[in-house]
This record gives C-alpha cells, structure tokens and sequence, in this order.
C-alpha cells in the first residue's frame, strides 16, 4: 500500500508539472521592441584663461606681448562665434581695452592671431573669432594674444582687467 501511494504522489507531481508547462518540450518564447531614442542639444561652454603681461616697461621700443589659451566645448559640427567686450577700464573699446590701478590705467589690445593683426571685438561677423567645432571632438583650443603697446605712460604698481568672452551658435 505504501508502494501504491508513492507511485499515486509521483503520478499526480509529473500531471501538476506538465498542465504547469514544466517540461521542455511544451516551453514558448515572444520577443517584442525596445524604442530607444536620445536628442543631443547644441552647446557650448567656455572657460576663462589668465593673460599675464609680466613686467611692462614704458621706455622699451617694443611692444609687451602674451599669449593664453581658453577651452571652448561644445556639440561636434557646432558652428559659432567668440567675441570679447572692451573689458571693465574706464573709456576702453574693443580695440583699446585699459587695464586699471585705481584711477590709473594702462592700454593693451587683443588679437586673434599671432601676428596681432587681426583685433577681437564682439560684433558677429565683423571682429569676433568664427569657425566650427570638429565632428569628432567637443574640445577645441582658442588662442588670445594680447599686446600693450610701445609708449604706454602708467604709473608704477599691478594693473588688471576682466574682459567677458561671448560664445554665439
């Protein structure tokens, strides 16, 4: 009897198991789709530099020139513009910037090139710097020179200036 019970429970676990779909050959699949989708914005960013001068001596026949470099980032493909505004020195423009110890204040210029013959303003499609970021990279190097010229009068001490830089794309 005991036989007959443990054969009556395997006979009814095997019966459970196959009206479940336990056995491998009564398994079934499905699939479906997964829409996956992203909008990549145009942006950019820059970051400030520092253009350090040095010494300026105001007898020298030559003029004071630096160099720095800034990042701008943005979307690869990204068209755009990089302009500067005359800076915080009283009377300055976009082609005479004044950096300024107290009342007193000492001339320089920016440029955008090496040569220093091309002057960087901020009116788009005049005097700013146009180009277009790489398809394959977000990062680019913008290079500023700058130059106080020969003949500057100043009085003796640290001058300094902050010039905002304008990115349109």
């Amino acid at each position: 009897m005991l036989k007959f019970k443990r054969l009556a429970a395997s006979a009814v676990a095997v019966g459970l198991m196959s009206a479940l779909g336990a056995t491998s050959a009564d398994a079934a699949t499905t699939t479906g789709s997964l829409v996956v989708s992203a909008t990549v914005l145009k942006a950019c960013l820059i970051s400030g530099g520092t253009l350090a001068f040095g010494n300026y001596d105001p007898s020298s026949s030559t003029p004071n020139n630096a160099s720095t470099t800034v990042t701008l980032t943005c979307t690869p493909g990204t068209s755009y513009n990089i302009g500067m505004d005359a800076g915080g020195g009283t009377g300055a423009t976009v082609t005479l910037r004044y950096l300024s110890l107290s009342s007193n204040k000492l001339g320089y210029k920016l440029f955008q090139d090496a040569g220093r013959s091309t002057n960087w303003g901020n009116t788009v499609g005049t005097d700013t710097l146009h180009a277009t970021t790489s398809a394959s990279s977000v990062t680019n190097t913008i290079n500023i020179y700058g130059e106080i010229p020969v003949n500057e009068a100043a009085a003796v001490g640290v001058y300094a200036d902050t010039v905002t830089m304008t990115v349109t794309y």
